[in-house]
This record gives structure tokens, sequence and C-alpha cells, in this order.
């Protein structure tokens, strides 16, 4: 049986491979905390503060083998990674989906707004260690959700 270098980092790394998900080597290595905005679902009668963006803009993350290294809550031990397709309904924990008052935006346009290049099949990686998942924004750049705002990191 002959695998390909991903598929052996894949099985590696532990992740599951799709025919559609990139694999692991796809989010391997050292990404940068580059930007940041408020989230579609923040309720806009009370804006998140701005402390975290200011902890966490600038800072390193580093998806290897034994771990998640980053700043809290981002770094993990011992992930279990697992790479998928997903819609746009199930990033963010599917508040692109839904809101608190019980309205039903539309996921697909809210990740087209956010800039997915592909925003009806998204590739997510979990980690499996934190409550965080990361979505492929576009080949470099990863989203992910925390404290009602939206964070891009761009692969260093």
């Amino acid at each position: 049986m002959h695998l390909s270098t991903g598929a052996i980092v894949a099985l590696a790394l532990g992740t599951s491979v799709s025919p559609h998900a990139a694999d692991m080597s796809a989010f391997a290595g050292t990404w940068v905390i580059a930007s940041e905005v408020v989230a579609p679902w923040a309720d806009p009668g009370q804006p998140p503060g701005r402390e975290e963006p200011r902890r966490l803009i600038g800072k390193q993350v580093r998806f290897t083998p034994a771990r998640v290294i980053g700043p809290a809550p981002i770094g993990c031990a011992a992930p279990v990674y697992k790479v998928e397709d997903v819609g746009p309904d199930m990033i963010f924990e599917g508040e692109l989906a839904e809101r608190r008052d019980g309205t039903t935006p539309d996921a697909l346009a809210s990740a087209t707004r956010l800039g997915f290049a592909h925003p009806d099949r998204i590739v997510t990686l979990d980690a499996g260690c934190t409550e965080l998942q990361f979505h492929e924004l576009r080949p470099g750049a990863l989203a992910f959700g925390l404290n009602n705002r939206v964070y891009t990191m761009q692969r260093k």
C-alpha cells in the first residue's frame, strides 16, 4: 500500500481524512493571530471588551503532533486532530446559523461577508483538546471564534 506524505502526516497526528477535506499537513506548523472583528452574532448592545484582542493579536499558535502551543485558551496538550468539511451553519459552534433572539440568519451570507473563500464547504480543524475549532478562511489563513469575536490567523 502506498500512502501520500499528507496521509502519513495525518495518520501520525491521529487525524481523520475525508476525501474532500485537507489533511492535517494543511494546518501543521506556526500561525500568527493577525486580526479580529466583532462576530456577526454578537449583541450590538453589549460590545465585547478590547483586552482579549490586545492579549492575542500578534501571538503565535503552533500545531504539532504532541500539542497545540499558543496563548490560553488556544493551547492544549495531547490533541486528537480531526479535519473535516462543514457547512457555514456548523462553524463557530453554529453561531452563524442562529441568534439568541431566535432569528435564523443566512449562515452562507455571513460566511461570505467574513471572507471565507469557499463559504459553502469550510475545511475545519478540531484539535479535540481545546474548545476552539479552526476554519480555513482561504489558503494560508484560518479563523476561530472566541468571546463574540472572529480572529484571523496567518501562516508564518
